[in-house]
């Protein structure tokens, strides 16, 4: 790999980069070591680990240039659908190739693969170098595979004198197997991944219970342990959302125009009315219980009867999720349809959408309607195709129609189009079926996990709490129990119980924002499986301590 093609200036990188890292995590060592390593005596060896911090600085900036590839890499990969798609609708309409490769090197939401596109275009313009021998230079430097592999027979089909249109039309079929092959051996990775996180998560919890009897054993404040818990727990579903975003395919759901929809606003504006509601209600509760004495009741509860209003913008986001994906299933149908008519009425797009509004196009009918009432108008088309696509929400609608529209106005024929754009849209389509499947199982696992984080914490905390009340109980001196055991001040333990309580709903936040990484959709609409949890781990809690306390036949505070 060219470090240079990646736009990396290696002096600066030298410069600006590892040596302030390296400098920086030395200075941290020193400091650690000279001045916290002794304040560090009560956690004996564990301090060592806090030793290795350090490292975090400087290993970001010996990967820096690899990271920077593996993020060009999944830029190309994670576009590469619709680039070909893009690159097939527009050879359709017999345009120059320079002025193909000019298009869609103006094209952003394209990322590195614009990027990339920008390059052969400048060796065409200004080196004067012919389209194969820009792309061999290309595929030599870039870091995806799959857009080195089309550039390399793209240059020899060039070469060989091919027609480039149905080079191109003949490419989306082997690009899109690609594509597909790289999408579904993600989705495997992601559930390889699900076993590993439920040993490593189930570990964790096993590790915060004896964090949590081990201060009843040795003497260390309580709530120490808890946050050096909590610490760990965040850098484990940190390392969990990064892994994801890492791996899982970007394929969005929503539409990502920038633009905000009617349906959008109604989201963010009920979400805004639920936080307002969370905290007042919450606010009353605490007041009721520990100030009024009016209701007795655990607090995970009060933590989950408060967070209860946000199913409300919950399953109104997931309803338009819902539509947005019916709408995807109609879409190429609808896009054949207006392909193969407007081609019959001599590519009048405007009669053909006349026709087609007295067919059932599911739930995107209602769009179709609107979008021939503002072609009608004659006003503005382009932002009359724009609207239709914005206003459905879908990403892929709005890509592909986008596509559509740009190949029809440079002329080519709609049909053709169509077919295409059909084509890898339902290819999309079949892909995201299995990634439902995929997000279905680990939202199975992720209720799984914090039932067993819930009853591996509260047991330990329900045999610390029945335990301390027992040798508080007791006559004797504190100093001979505390040569045995070590009792622990009821307050420290109701404020462990409340930070118990608090890492399961940032478990089950962090859980949600996992699972919508994986469909692609948006965290509003998890908000369903964040309360759906939180209730999961307070009844758990409940049984845990309930069953602790029996079994141990000593009374709760």
């Amino acid at each position: 790999m060219n470090v240079r093609h990646l736009g990396i200036d290696v002096d600066r990188y030298l410069k600006f980069i590892l040596l302030p890292s390296l400098m920086g995590s030395l200075i941290l060592f020193v400091v650690m070591y000279f001045v916290l390593y002794s304040m560090l005596e009560p956690f004996g060896t564990f301090r060592i680990l806090f030793l290795a911090v350090p490292i975090f600085i400087v290993l970001p900036a010996l990967l820096y240039i690899k990271m920077i590839e593996m993020r060009m890499k999944n830029e190309i990969d994670n576009n590469i659908h619709f680039y070909i798609t893009h690159m097939g609708t527009l050879s359709t309409s017999e345009i120059d190739r320079k002025e193909l490769m000019k298009i869609l090197s103006e094209r952003s939401e394209y990322k590195a693969l614009a990027e990339e596109t920008r390059k052969i275009f400048l060796l065409m313009s200004k080196w004067r170098r012919n389209l194969a021998q820009a792309c061999r230079f290309i595929a030599k430097r870039t870091p995806s595979k799959i857009f080195s592999d089309f550039l390399d027979r793209m240059a020899h089909e060039l070469d060989s004198g091919e027609d480039f249109k149905e080079f191109i039309k003949r490419e989306q079929k082997v690009v899109m197997e690609d594509y597909v092959t790289l999408y579904n051996g993600k989705m495997y990775s992601i559930d390889i991944f699900k076993e590993i996180y439920v040993s490593i998560v189930l570990s964790l919890s096993f590790f915060a219970a004896f964090a949590i009897i081990m201060p009843f054993l040795t003497g260390i404040n309580v709530t120490t342990t808890i946050y050096l818990v909590m610490i760990f727990f965040f850098i484990t579903e940190a390392g969990v959302l990064v892994y994801l975003k890492a791996v899982v395919p970007e394929d969005p759901l929503w539409q990502t125009s920038g633009e905000y929809t009617v349906t959008d606003r109604k989201i963010y504006r009920i979400f805004t009315i639920t936080l307002l509601v969370f905290l007042g209600l919450f606010s009353a509760l605490l007041y009721a219980n520990y100030v009024l004495k009016l209701i007795d009741l655990p607090f995970t509860f009060l933590v989950a009867i408060a967070i209860t209003p946000f199913l409300i913008p919950g399953f109104v986001a997931r309803k338009e999720e819902k539509l947005i994906s019916e709408k995807d299933r109609n879409a190429p149908s609808f896009i054949m349809s207006l392909g193969a008519s407007s081609s019959a009425r001599g590519g009048n797009i405007l009669e053909s959408l006349k026709y087609l509004t007295a067919h059932d196009f599911g739930a995107l009918t209602e769009d179709v309607m609107a979008l021939y009432r503002r072609l009608s108008s004659r006003i503005n088309k382009k932002r009359a195709w724009e609207k239709f696509a914005i206003s459905t929400n879908s990403n892929l609608i709005y890509r592909f129609t986008d596509m559509f529209v740009e190949a029809i106005s440079l002329g080519a024929e709609p049909i053709d189009v169509a077919e295409i754009v059909s084509s890898n849209f339902i290819t999309i389509n079949n892909l995201r079926k299995r990634r439902s499947q995929t997000t279905s199982s680990f939202i199975g696992i992720a209720y799984g996990v914090i039932i067993g984080i819930s009853f591996a914490l509260y047991i330990s905390f329900g045999v610390v709490e029945s335990m301390n009340n027992l040798y508080s109980s007791l006559e004797i001196p504190t100093d001979m129990i505390g040569s045995i055991l070590h009792v622990v001040p009821p307050e420290d333990l109701t404020f462990v119980s409340r930070l118990i309580a608090l890492l399961m709903l940032i478990h089950a936040v962090l859980s949600t924002v996992a699972i919508k990484i994986m469909d692609g959709g948006k965290v509003i609409a998890g908000l369903v499986h964040t309360v759906g949890m939180m209730w999961v781990a307070a009844i758990s809690a409940y049984v845990s301590q309930t069953t602790i306390t029996s079994l141990l036949n000593i009374g709760g505070v």
